[in-house]
């Protein structure tokens, strides 16, 4: 999925806390009609509550709202769709009424998706959708970024680069809005090509990106050989529902060519599929050790390896800061449970999983259910992962990107070579 010529930019601090919206200057009216109406649009698309009419107060879990609330809300919806001055489009009421109460949350992992949204997200997390190839979050001060470029996608064809800020899609500026809407912008079904413009540096740049079925390779593999040793090499872009076949399948062929070592690959993977990596560790860790653990609001799990499948050949796993979530769980189960070296910059820190909610209108909400700590019990949210070896990217691979300039690479092959 990414390209491995990483930009030096992805080094710098890409720590900080996405930031949401609800400070931004709102028009005062729909605001408050929105946050009114709020619950009302909840109750209509969640499978867990009743409708209005059959609403029993005395019967009801705790946090449902009682008869008199709902109909102060219903009367104020009305109100908004039937008098308010201009046209109101009722799906955009819905979707700004269920985000501003998720919003509220300030947490930048919890969001709604409508169900066009929902249908992309379904894709890449499947590993194939069609697009134009290129993931994008927000930065720390609010922007649209480009957050990795698939490998050989129209976007990296076209020219697409880590930490592009995209200030316009199709002629509509990006301002104020969430990743979600810019990706519907992009996918716009009655469009062959998406026209992205972003700013580079202070230097705007426009492309028209062609979009097609990209079908997502998430891993790619090869082997080096350093000081008389044969050392595999595994980079992973993502953690979709394939991805972990993949790995197996580029793992077991380096395998029969004999590795001495491996070097896995995560700088620019931003995560993605538990499932995916729980499966990965099982397959490095011996029997009975822990992977990773789980909190939720009672109770910590420890998660277990339970297969006889386990590994001893020497491993290091490369990391930047935008390595986070399913990376981070990989790297640091890895270092604490099997020994491995970690190589690189301090990760993203993003220690908290989501799960995600499909509703009765098509649309979806990923929310925080829990936070995952490392095997030994550490939280590594906001902080990253700690390197064992600690490397920044040389300024000759600034210059140059290549892989003759990937001292990163360079020294876990070394440190890999020696053991």
């Amino acid at each position: 999925m990414k390209d491995k010529k990483i930009n030096k930019k992805e080094e710098k601090d890409y720590n900080s806390k996405l930031k949401n919206f609800l400070n931004k200057k709102t028009d005062y009216k729909v605001y408050e009609l929105i946050l009114f109406t709020l619950l009302i649009i909840i109750l209509s698309v969640s499978l867990t509550l009743v409708s209005v009419k059959s609403f029993q107060p005395d019967k009801t879990k705790t946090g449902i709202l009682k008869s008199s609330t709902i109909k102060e809300f219903d009367e104020v919806y009305n109100l908004i769709i039937d008098e308010y001055y201009k046209k109101v489009d009722k799906n955009t009421l819905i979707n700004g009424a269920i985000n501003g109460m998720l919003q509220s949350l300030d947490d930048p992992h919890t969001s709604y998706f409508n169900k066009s949204e929902t249908e992309n997200f379904d894709e890449v997390m499947n590993g194939s959708y069609e697009g134009i190839g290129a993931e994008i979050s927000l930065d720390a001060s609010g922007n649209i970024i480009v957050a990795s470029v698939f490998k050989n996608s129209p976007a990296a064809i076209a020219g697409l680069k880590f930490n592009d800020k995209i200030i316009a899609v199709n002629d509509k500026s990006t301002n104020g809005m969430s990743t979600t809407g810019v990706v519907a912008l992009i996918k716009d079904k009655d469009k062959k090509t998406a026209k992205v413009k972003i700013n580079r540096d202070g230097e705007e740049l426009e492309f028209e990106i062609e979009k097609r079925i990209v079908v997502i390779e998430s891993v790619e593999s090869k082997t080096y050989d350093i000081n008389n040793k044969k050392i595999g090499y595994v980079a992973i872009n993502n953690f979709a529902n394939n991805t972990y076949d993949q790995f197996r399948d580029n793992i077991e062929s380096l395998e029969k060519e004999n590795i001495d070592g491996l070097v896995i690959d995560v700088r620019g993977n931003s995560g993605g599929y538990l499932h995916s990596v729980t499966d990965m560790l099982d397959m490095f860790l011996p029997k009975g050790s822990v992977s990773y653990q789980i909190a939720d609001k009672k109770t910590t799990y420890k998660y277990t390896v339970s297969t006889s499948e386990s590994r001893n050949y020497p491993i290091a796993v490369l990391v930047n800061k935008a390595s986070a979530s399913a990376s981070e769980i990989l790297a640091v189960g890895l270092k604490e449970s099997y020994g491995a070296d970690v190589i690189g910059t301090y990760t993203y820190g993003k220690g908290t999983v989501q799960t995600t909610k499909k509703l009765n209108s098509g649309g979806m909400i990923k929310y925080t259910i829990q936070k995952w700590l490392s095997p030994k019990g550490n939280w590594i949210n906001d902080v990253g992962v700690k390197p064992t070896v600690e490397i920044e990217l040389s300024n000759d691979y600034e210059k140059n990107p290549s892989e003759q300039n990937d001292n990163q690479l360079k020294k876990a092959l070394e440190i890999i070579s020696v053991k």
